[in-house]
Formats: structure tokens, sequence, C-alpha cells
């Protein structure tokens, strides 16, 4: 089932195209993880989806309702999170909390417990009652990120949540996102740490000038990437030249064994071959592909390559006309 759909999505600002014909499919339950360069359109393609700015063109869907005839439905299902913090200083995180759930229509009595629930799980629970404007920045977004939960959203979007924040911050906001999505919640988070999202991710998009270019698990867009190296373990003698391997990349020795890299596509039975003629012993092999973050340089780099290629191309094709003329 899907919980947000786009088709043909567009957003300008006068001659800057921020969505660019944009489509994406995200089912219920996904953590997906929207990453792209900055500029990319991911602040506004969010902003989109939540209804807190119009499209120029294009067709949304959240949790089946549709944007342009139910705004006010779409706010009911999901909730924000985003780096800047939105509290009041002089009261408390139970007073701003209590607050912002009264906006959605949620009674006192319903909304207390959830809220003490959800400052218990961010470690929050003992400053419940200190005025926010003592907090450091790490425990003012730890509240602003449960302002979001308060009402219980099916669809969470969280707009690079962790940036600037304490590891211990980082990890409690990590986790929770985590527990959040096996209870059931979509989850839809913007971020440039890699390694964050190859801890949390179920699928991913790598967003770049206003399009969605690539879009998969970890694993496939990976595979994507027609890089990585083989990576052998081997014994025998230490001193031996292994620099005219098939695919050689890299030798080092780490103790009594030798860590030879040799290239993903190299035959394996050729690299046998070689290590048994010079008599080593191997001893260990792995297969080391690229990491995310190779996919997402690989990718916006030699997409915009691409593009702007085109629009030189076509920039070349006006300039002629013009001189025919």
């Amino acid at each position: 089932m899907e919980a947000i759909y786009a088709n043909n999505l567009v957003k300008t600002f006068g001659k800057l195209r921020a969505l660019d014909g944009l489509s994406i499919q995200i089912e219920a339950g996904d953590l997906y993880c929207l990453l792209g360069p900055n500029g990319a359109g991911k602040s506004t393609l969010i902003r989109v989806l939540i209804g807190l700015m119009r499209p120029t063109s294009g067709t949304v869907r959240i949790d089946g309702i549709d944007l342009s005839s139910g705004v006010r439905k779409v706010r009911e299902v999901v909730g924000l999170v985003s780096e800047k913090v939105i509290l009041y200083d002089k009261l408390s995180p139970i007073e701003n909390l209590l607050f912002f759930a009264s906006m959605k229509n949620i009674p006192k009595k319903k909304a207390r417990p959830r809220i003490l629930e959800l400052l218990d799980r961010v470690d929050m629970l003992a400053w419940k009652d200190k005025p926010i404007r003592v907090f450091s920045t790490g425990m003012r977004q730890r509240i602003n990120f449960i302002r979001a939960l308060v009402h219980s959203p099916k669809i969470v979007f969280m707009d690079e949540p962790t940036i600037g924040l304490d590891p211990h911050t980082t990890r409690t906001i990590r986790n929770m996102v985590k527990e959040l999505n096996n209870e059931g919640t979509t989850v839809v988070l913007t971020t440039h740490m890699m390694h964050e999202v190859e801890n949390i991710s179920s699928y991913i998009g790598i967003m770049n000038r206003g399009r969605i270019i690539a879009n998969g698990s970890i694993d496939e867009l990976k595979n994507t990437l027609n890089r990585g190296f083989i990576r052998l373990t081997v014994s025998g003698r230490t001193d031996v030249s292994l620099e005219d391997l098939e695919g050689f990349i890299s030798v080092r020795r780490e103790r009594d064994s030798l860590i030879v890299e040799v290239e993903h596509d190299t035959p394996f039975d050729r690299v046998i071959e070689g290590i048994s003629y010079k008599n080593l012993t191997l001893l260990n092999v792995e297969h080391i592909k690229p990491s995310l973050e190779d996919v997402f340089v690989e990718m916006t780099i030699s997409k915009s390559q691409t593009l702007d290629t085109k629009s030189s191309e076509r920039n070349d094709q006006v300039r002629r006309k013009s001189e025919e003329m």
C-alpha cells in the first residue's frame, strides 16, 4: 500500500525549477532516506508533500488523500521534524507539547500521557518542567523531534534532524526513528550522513536538480556502480612480488600475512593460479562493494555533467540558429 505518491511534480520559483517533473512512490512502513547535494530540491519536496507549499503542477497523494483537495486531512496524518527548532523558550517541554497538541485538537487528558511517554523515550522526562531556554541544542532538538509525534502521525518527514547535534542526541534520535518505523510508522528522512543512512534505511532515493535520479535498496544502488574490488588474505613469503597478478591494485603486509586487492571483475581462477604459482596460501576472500558515498558521488556528478552537456548543446544549437538568421 502506498503512503506517498507523486507524479510529474513541478515547483518553480521564477525561472528556477526546484522540482523538475519529479515522480516518487513510497510504500507504507518504509524507512526511506532521501539523499542529494545542497540545492537538489529535497526540502522543497518535503514542503510540497506535507502541504506547506503548493506545487506548480503534478499529482500528490499522501496516505491515499489527494493533496490538491485534502490539505487539512494530510496534515492530520503527517508530522515534520526539521533542523529549525520550533519551541517557546519561556515554556517547559510539557507546556510546549500540550500547546502543540491543542493545535491538533487533542484533549489534554489524552495528550499528557502520550507526551510523558515520548519524553521518557528520548531521555528528557526529568527535564519536563524546566524552561526550554536553559536547554542545549541537542536537548531542544529532542523536544522538537517529539513535538512532531504527539498526534501519532502515520508518516513522519525528517529534514536534516541530526545536523550539528552531539553524538548522544544523534544516537537517541536515530534509535527512536528505528523504533517508530518498527511500530509501522512510515519515515522519510533527508540527511548528508551516509553512515546514518546505511544504519537505518530500507530504501534510498538519490535526488539531483529537482529529480529522483536513482531509487532502491542500498544493495541495489551499490550494484549499479561497476566498481569495488576483491580483497585476499594470503600467507607465505611476505617479500614476494605480486604486482604481476592479473587485476592487481595493491598489496600490504599485515603481521605474517599479505592483504592483496585486485579488480572486482578479475577472473577468480586466474587470481588463484597466480597465488599458487608464487607458493602462497589463500586464507580469506572478501568481495568489497563500493560505499554508498561512492554511489552518491558518482551518480550526482555524472548526472550533473550529462545535464550540463545537454544544456550546453541546446545553447549551441540556439546560438547557431540565431547566427544563421
